[in-house]
């Protein structure tokens, strides 16, 4: 039955084979890069919740959880014995079908063995020493992250625990979360003290001691926010079968503090080693979106957009890629449904498209020049809603909207969404391809995607999906400090600003001056969470912000709006109403925050305890 524990259940190499793993750099080299092997799909709408669960982007209604599973987190299907995310363990007696699995203890163990054994490789010179080392101890603490994120605290691997070990070694308890933070953060330092700041063009992807600083300084915000700091109200009775509690019980704001020192740290590394955000400061609106949508997706034109000045580290999986940007892409040369081609099933949710602000850098109901408008009206003479018009550059770089330009097929098109249209939704609930509320998304297309109906072939545009980029480092320190401070410093200021040039916003201060002057207390707090939702749409952050700002319970239970697209003029269009989903939305607190722990895990381990709510 030990055996049974997955995270202990990696059958150790022979002595041979270990010789032979670690006989030259060339060979050794493999072993450090198959330690990556397991880290996750964010991206891919089939694998992990990440970029679809956060109520930002959703697939039509007619994909079900077989395919698309973060609807199993919506409409509450995940237990102990039924999970889509087989991430803690992999040795259920079933699954549902389509789960995804990743042995992320095995890597774990693997990254260990790399630490054991490099200094035995006769060849290894002691830059690669160093870095490889380095890369290990970058993973150890970001596999470690990653199930910290999705399951709470967690069991701490520590070593490469050999299969002899005795049953009170094996099995061990979960520990609490603040000491899993002290554990990760050690990892990334100790990382960041032998890894490079910024590797060459051939190995751009891998671990750095920037994006290790940066994993840090991510995880230290998590820790200080609500979710895991005094939460008694969620998990006063989370305890060990030792009576230790698991979260702690009492609010300690000197942990934005140390987020904000780790922010720093991670910025001022980053700087020294040139990254950058793209493109330029500007107050040229089209300039703007221009910077914002290349940051993403290159020029598009040459058909490769990979931003390394910006993304530190990244999912560059071209298949996954392409499979996104087809989904996403609006129907071109059909004037009514097909499956070929490009299909629009994968778009921005009426929340995300909301969120965004004025071109005055403020959200709608404060901006002093909009405030007073029926957003969902026509102006005289317009052909689409005011909701649509004068919005922050970010918008347009992202969400593609009736009777609005969209970048796709080597050119710029018109979206026209209305019922018998080209880019409709036809109404029949059989064909699932197809947007269900009016919008697509545009951040992730351009204009290199195109399909040809003679061949049946699209041409992918090439890029890397961001698991952590820069900007996000920006929106981090000024996150902990509003809440260590209750202002914002100079610094804040300042780096709220590099993220709003950018885009052709004005800066954070002369905006709010519009509104009165920049905001205090609940309202700053919420600001600056749009600040953050904003500038990372669509990159699979909100689903874990959601959840350390406490507000997830409140936020997936909201269903989302459409437009009416059976509407074939625009007064019939521009009606709001309920989007049709798949399934009855069922996210409870504090049970859906996070995932099960496995019930085969918690019969053989009686010191496993389960998460709250199941």
């Amino acid at each position: 039955m030990m055996a049974s524990c997955d995270f202990l259940d990696v059958v150790p190499q022979g002595t041979a084979t270990v010789d032979d793993i670690y006989r030259t750099q060339y060979q050794a080299e493999g072993m450090v890069l198959s330690c990556y092997a397991n880290i996750p799909n964010y991206f891919h709408p089939q694998q992990f919740p990440d970029f679809t669960g956060g109520n930002e982007i959703i697939t039509s209604k007619g994909g079900t959880t077989r395919w698309f599973h973060f609807r199993s987190l919506v409409y509450g299907e995940e237990s102990p014995t039924t999970t889509y995310y087989s991430l803690w363990s992999n040795t259920a007696k079933s699954y549902p079908q389509g789960a995804v699995k990743k042995a992320v203890w095995e890597s774990i163990r693997n990254c260990y063995n790399v630490l054991n054994n490099l200094d035995r490789v006769s060849d290894i010179t002691p830059e690669n020493l160093s870095w490889w080392k380095g890369e290990a101890l970058f993973l150890i603490g970001y596999y470690h992250q990653i199930m910290l994120e999705y399951y709470g605290p967690i069991v701490i691997i520590d070593k490469e625990i050999p299969m002899e070990s005795s049953p009170a070694e094996m099995m061990t308890s979960r520990s609490p979360y603040d000491t899993c933070v002290d554990f990760i953060a050690n990892k990334y330092s100790e990382a960041a003290r032998l890894l490079p700041g910024v590797w060459d063009s051939s190995k751009r992807n891998r671990a750095t001691s920037s994006a290790a600083l940066a994993f840090k300084a991510r995880l230290l915000l998590y820790a200080a926010s609500p979710l895991v700091n005094g939460n008694s109200e969620f998990y006063s009775d989370f305890k060990n079968p030792d009576g230790t509690f698991l979260i702690n019980q009492t609010y300690d704001r000197e942990k934005w503090k140390r987020a904000m020192d780790a922010a720093k740290e991670a910025i001022d590394l980053c700087e020294e080693n040139g990254y950058k955000l793209y493109g330029n400061s500007t107050n040229d609106l089209e300039q703007g979106k221009k910077n914002y949508h290349e940051a993403f997706v290159g020029d598009g034109i040459s058909g490769s957009g990979f931003n390394w000045n910006e993304v530190l580290f990244g999912f560059a999986e071209q298949g996954t890629i392409s499979y996104c940007i087809k989904n996403m892409a609006p129907r071109v040369e059909f004037t009514s449904y097909s499956t070929k081609g490009f299909r629009g099933s994968l778009f921005p949710t009426w929340d995300c498209v909301s969120r965004y602000y004025t071109k005055n850098g403020l959200p709608w109901a404060d901006d002093p020049e909009t405030k007073k408008l029926d957003p969902y009206s026509i102006a005289p003479g317009d052909s689409t809603v005011r909701f649509h018009r004068n919005r922050d550059p970010r918008f347009y770089a992202s969400i593609g909207f009736d009777r609005g330009n969209y970048d796709v097929q080597g050119k710029t098109i018109v979206l026209k969404c209305r019922r018998g249209e080209m880019q409709q939704n036809n109404g029949n609930a059989k064909d699932e391809y197809q947007t269900d509320n009016g919008y697509y998304c545009q951040k992730w297309v351009s204009k290199y995607d195109t399909y040809n109906r003679t061949t049946d072939q699209i041409t992918y545009n090439r890029w890397c999906f961001p698991y952590m980029r820069l900007a996000e480092l920006y929106l981090s320190y000024a996150e902990a400090d509003f809440e260590y401070s209750g202002t914002l410093s100079t610094a804040s200021l300042s780096y709220l600003n590099k993220v709003r040039e950018r885009c052709g916003l004005p800066t954070f201060a002369d905006s709010w001056a519009k509104a009165g002057g920049i905001p205090s207390g609940e309202k700053l707090r919420e600001i600056l969470h749009d600040e953050r939702s904003i500038e990372l749409a669509m990159e699979g952050r909100r689903f874990h912000d959601m959840r350390r700002w406490k507000i997830a319970h409140t936020e997936m239970m909201r269903y989302q709006k459409s437009w009416t697209l059976s509407g074939k003029t625009a007064d019939s269009f521009y009606k709001l109403t309920d989007m049709k989903e798949t399934g009855v939305r069922n996210f409870t607190a504090p049970k859906n925050y996070w995932l099960a722990i496995p019930q085969d895990q918690i019969e053989v381990n009686p010191n496993l305890v389960q998460n709250p709510g199941y």
